[in-house]
C-alpha cells in the first residue's frame, strides 16, 4: 500500500501540539460509507528494554469478518510517551506496516481516538489524512470529554462531548464491562463510526480487527525479544 509523505514529524511537544491545530481543519467528518469490503485493525506493542515499537495491521474481509492478511513493522520509539500525542510515537511505525501491506483496505480502526481528542486530532485522524483512507478511533479509555455513563446492558450508548461538540460514543460491546469509546477519524461520520465499529464485534469487547492486530504485535514483539510465542496476550 502506497503511503504519502504529509509532513516532517516534529521533535518536540510544543512542535506537535502546533502540527495538531493545524491539521485539524483538513479532517474531513461528513459524508456516508458504503461499499465497505476490507477493514484493518492496527495496534502496536512496546519493548521497554530495547526502546522499540511494533507494530501490526490486521486486515478483514467485512461483513464476513474473515481475517485475509497480516503484516508488521519496528522502529525505535523516538517521541516521548505523552497522551495526546501517540500519533507522533507510534505514527512512523504504523506507517511503516502499512506499507506492507498488498491491498489498500476500505476503512481502518485505530486503536485510539478520532475526534475525540483535546484538538480534535487524533491518531486515527492524523493518520486516516496520511492514508488517505476512511478511518475510525476505537479506544479503551477515554483521552478528553464529557459523558453519562451508558446502562450496564450490552448495546447501550452515550454521547461524548469535547467542548460542547459531540464528538463520539461511549459504547457498551458487552454486559457489565467497561465501554469502548469511538469517534471518527478521517472521511467518516459518527454514525458509519459506530456502525462499523460496533459490526466488527465477535463477543468481545473490541472489534475483531484490533483484537488481532494486539496480538499481532504482541508476537511481533516477543519474537524479536526471543520470548514464548505461545504466550499470547490477549484483550477483552
Amino acid at each position: 500500500m502506497e503511503v504519502r509523505d504529509l509532513h516532517p514529524w516534529p521533535r518536540t511537544e510544543a512542535e506537535a501540539v502546533s502540527l495538531q491545530h493545524q491539521l485539524r481543519d483538513r479532517i474531513i467528518i461528513d459524508g456516508a460509507l458504503d461499499r465497505i469490503h476490507l477493514i484493518a485493525g492496527v495496534d502496536t506493542a512496546f519493548d521497554h528494554i530495547a526502546n522499540l515499537l511494533y507494530a501490526a495491521v490486521a486486515l478483514f474481509r467485512y461483513p464476513a469478518m474473515t481475517e485475509c492478511e497480516k503484516v508488521s513493522d519496528w522502529a525505535d520509539a523516538d517521541f516521548p510517551y505523552i497522551p495526546g500525542l501517540h500519533a507522533f510515537r507510534e505514527g512512523p511505525v504504523i506507517l511503516k506496516a502499512f506499507q506492507r501491506l498488498s491491498v489498500k483496505p476500505d476503512l481502518i480502526i485505530f486503536a485510539g481516538h478520532g475526534i475525540a481528542h483535546p484538538r480534535f486530532c487524533g491518531m486515527a485522524a492524523h493518520l486516516g489524512l496520511w492514508l488517505d483512507t476512511p478511518s475510525i478511533g476505537c479506544a479503551r479509555r477515554r483521552l478528553a470529554g464529557q459523558y453519562d455513563d451508558p446502562p450496564p446492558h450490552k448495546g447501550s450508548s452515550s454521547p461524548l462531548y469535547v467542548e460542547n461538540r459531540e464528538v463520539g460514543r461511549v459504547y457498551r460491546s458487552r454486559h457489565n464491562v467497561k465501554p469502548i469509546y469511538i469517534s471518527p477519524g478521517h472521511r467518516c461520520n459518527l454514525a458509519d463510526a459506530v456502525r462499523y465499529a460496533t459490526g466488527c464485534l465477535q463477543g468481545y469487547r473490541v472489534p475483531e480487527p484490533l483484537r488481532a492486530a494486539h496480538r499481532f504485535a504482541n508476537r511481533a514483539r516477543r519474537n524479536c525479544a526471543g520470548k514464548n510465542l505461545e504466550e499470547d496476550d490477549d484483550i477483552e
